[in-house]
């Protein structure tokens, strides 16, 4: 254990290596905030990351932002439907109104 080199050894870099590849991309970072393409960047540093999001994803996303399910609410009104206290004259009038308002629309 006398040689400390050796810790930290990263894909044959070695400590001292993997600073400098840190040292380059943290200076290549700064000058691309200054120029699209820093011209002193290493050719690794030069990509640019980029997100393409599908349909799918969109789709998801939209399901996510929908407001969250009430379960007190429709066990109350599953209860009502099994023990016959749901349906009511009035109740059917209003569905009826709604049903026929987005009709008209």
């Amino acid at each position: 254990m006398n040689d400390i080199g050796q810790i930290g050894l990263t894909h044959g870099l070695g400590a001292a290596g993997a600073a400098g590849r840190v040292h380059e991309a943290t200076a290549a970072y700064r000058a691309s905030a200054q120029s699209e393409v820093a011209p002193s960047a290493p050719r690794w540093a030069e990509a640019r990351d980029r997100v393409e999001l599908s349909d799918d994803a969109r789709h998801i996303e939209a399901i996510r932002a929908m407001p969250d399910v009430r379960m007190a609410k429709i066990e109350g009104i599953k209860q009502a439907i099994a023990s016959g206290t749901y349906e009511s004259p009035e109740k059917l009038q209003a569905a009826i109104e709604g049903l026929l308002r987005d009709l008209g629309d």
